[in-house]
């Protein structure tokens, strides 16, 4: 299931809103770091990755951007990192 999603968000990519590509970029960045993804989900979430990132001045806005909402994110998906990774 969660392939199958993915693959289809990669395909359509260019036709997502910002809305949809930062949920879709938070589910995948959750799903990395709950170790769910494989080969093929890690390709699409990184077309997904780029393509939200565009919408950032630069690299470092976007890390600003991680940095302050990655904790929410990550638990309003069910990843709980451990105390020393905050």
């Amino acid at each position: 299931m969660w392939t199958t999603l993915v693959l289809l968000i990669a395909l359509n990519v260019e036709d997502l809103s910002r809305s949809q590509l930062e949920t879709y970029y938070w589910d995948c960045d959750a799903a990395f770091m709950k170790g769910e993804m494989g080969g093929q989900d890690l390709n699409s979430c990184l077309s997904v990755t780029e393509a939200f990132q565009k919408y950032f001045e630069t690299r470092e806005h976007f890390m600003m951007y991680w940095h302050e909402h990655r904790i929410q994110q990550w638990n309003n998906r069910g990843y709980y990192p451990a105390p020393d990774f905050i």
